[in-house]
């Protein structure tokens, strides 16, 4: 079990989030603190698994993926770790979340375009545990924040 985090660690995450490229020594100035104690905060952290990586944040539109697509699946009784694997090979899935509700799993999904999206959708049908989907297009995204930014109240 991970341990609560304090202002320290807060505040070394809303510097890395504002500027992610930051050295050691920048950051520990940017903190206040010696460089020993942001590197213990930031290996700390890391071991912890609080911060689970260093990659770029990519704009889906930007990037030539422009349709997002949210997808509820009701899929076949004990079948979920099957069917799970089975989507998890289509890159185009972001996301897999079990739900609650009229479907079992709801799957993010990002395409080119509508009929990409379509090519998507027919390998998710094709399946064989997947019992029935229903998709929602998304029109535009108003807000998209990222856990670091739930953390220090961006």
């Amino acid at each position: 079990m991970t341990r609560p985090l304090d202002e320290l660690d807060l505040r070394l995450i809303a510097h890395l989030r504002r500027t992610p490229r930051s050295s050691l020594v920048q950051l520990a100035g940017a903190l206040g603190v010696a460089r020993g104690t942001a590197y213990s905060r930031l290996d700390r952290l890391e071991a912890d698994g609080v911060i689970a990586g260093y990659g770029p944040d990519i704009d889906p539109g930007r990037a030539g993926l422009g349709v997002l697509a949210f997808c509820t699946l009701e899929i076949a009784q004990g079948s979920h770790d099957g069917t799970v694997a089975e989507l998890a090979r289509i890159p185009q899935i972001l996301e897999i979340h079990t739900v609650t509700g009229s479907g079992d799993l709801l799957c993010r999904i990002v395409a080119r375009s509508n009929d990409h999206l379509h090519d998507v959708l027919q390998r998710v049908a094709s399946i064989d545990t997947v019992r029935r989907s229903q998709t929602q297009l998304a029109l535009s995204t108003s807000l998209q924040r990222s856990i670091a930014d739930v953390l220090v109240g961006s």
